[in-house]
């Protein structure tokens, strides 16, 4: 069990007047030049507001899209970065230059007459996600104290992550903190509470392990989407030209024999022919020329009973084709029952680039719990497992 060692509390006798790095993302999503979604900059900016507050100078540290190591001025963070100074309502001044031949002194001298200044895309160099110790200690030495707001990267071990601490004071963000504390809920819980999973998406294979675990701790386990074609498949049925993962139809068999209990897939499905025609059928009804678009109304019902009576609720990806209509009605119907689950005690999550974007569309952030700004690092640490960023942390 993961548990941080120090507190962004522990700042306060260290922290005014300091250079911090401060390492976020700001992997925003961007439609025709807008950002579309500044969840992942709402969230950190108690941290933000809290250094300002207490006069440090704000070095900002992050990546943007996946430039593979080289520069890419399609991925340059001079993109946003007027919308990121409008969003905080302060002026953010932005460094071009190579952070690798960039002088000490011109960060120092920015810092003179500006509160925050935001250098360029650190995946426009191989050395950040290489860990390399010399890059490592080159964006070390512009700050006095560094800080982690990054969750939904700490599970990468890169030199903004797992570097920097190895030459400066470093402390989680605030973000990061309510991360840790929260999700650890999920990981305690056990199968004396009424707890359902739901997992949506493509893929089995890359959620073999976390479906394992959460079928050993939870009541129910739930799934659709195109994860669900494929136990569909290992049923022996006909899923026409659906997609599904032929290589884990065996796995799948696997789960169905030892979790038969547990898992809860649905029994009919809305389903397009090659002439578009949209039908509902049984798993056992559908014909070659059919594709699994989407959960059937009988799966609906199932689905919304198990989540509208549960405790505990854990949830990742889409039920179906999310993004074409009607094919967004089941994970819709989920969100509804979110919605109007009554327990007074109810506790939900949910994560995922996915899953954050359609709570957001559905306006239903306020009825979850908690909502993680981690993708891979979301999925990493529901499991139990430790994350690099957390750990160097502690050391």
């Amino acid at each position: 069990m993961i548990t941080l060692k120090k507190k962004f509390s522990d700042l306060d006798r260290l922290v005014y007047n300091k250079k911090v790095l401060l390492r976020i993302d700001l992997n925003l999503p961007i439609y025709n030049g807008e950002v579309t979604d500044f969840t992942r900059m709402e969230k950190i900016l108690p941290t933000i507001n809290y250094l300002l507050k207490n006069h440090a100078k704000i070095i900002i540290l992050s990546h943007f899209g996946r430039p593979d190591g080289k520069k890419d001025n399609d991925f340059s963070l001079k993109i946003i970065n007027q919308k990121i100074a409008d969003f905080l309502d302060e002026k953010v001044l932005f460094i071009e230059e190579n952070i690798k031949t960039i002088k000490r002194d011109k960060i120092d001298k920015a810092l003179l007459s500006n509160k925050i200044i935001l250098l360029e895309n650190l995946r426009f160099y191989p050395e950040e996600i290489n860990n390399d110790p010399i890059f490592s200690k080159k964006l070390a030495s512009f700050g006095d104290i560094y800080v982690n707001e990054c969750f939904s990267t700490s599970h990468r071990k890169h030199s903004s992550i797992v570097g920097i601490p190895k030459f400066l004071p470093s402390f989680p963000g605030t973000l990061l903190e309510n991360e840790v504390s929260t999700l650890k809920n999920l990981i305690t819980i056990d199968n004396e509470t009424s707890s359902v999973a739901v997992f949506g998406g493509s893929k089995v294979s890359t959620k073999i392990k976390i479906l394992e675990f959460y079928l050993n701790k939870f009541n129910k386990v739930l799934i659709g989407g195109a994860m669900a074609n494929t136990f569909i498949a290992a049923m022996d049925n006909i899923i026409g030209t659906s997609l599904y993962e032929k290589s884990m139809v065996k796995v799948a068999k696997d789960f169905l024999k030892n979790f038969s209990d547990k898992l809860v897939l649905p029994k009919d499905l809305i389903v397009e022919d090659k002439n578009k025609k949209i039908s509902v059928k049984t798993r056992s009804d559908i014909k070659k020329d059919e594709k699994i678009l989407d959960i059937g109304p009988q799966a609906r019902m199932e689905f919304y009973n198990c989540v509208m009576n549960c405790s505990h609720l854990l949830w990742n990806g889409p039920l179906g084709y999310y993004e074409k209509k009607p094919f967004d009605e089941g994970t819709n119907f989920v969100i509804k029952a979110i919605k109007n689950n009554k327990n007074k005690n109810f506790f939900s999550v949910a994560g995922g680039g996915d899953t954050i974007s359609i709570v957001k569309q559905a306006d239903a952030s306020k009825h979850f719990s908690f909502i993680s700004t981690g993708g891979g690092a979301f999925l990493e640490f529901i499991q139990g497992h430790g994350l690099p960023g957390l750990d160097s942390l502690n050391e």
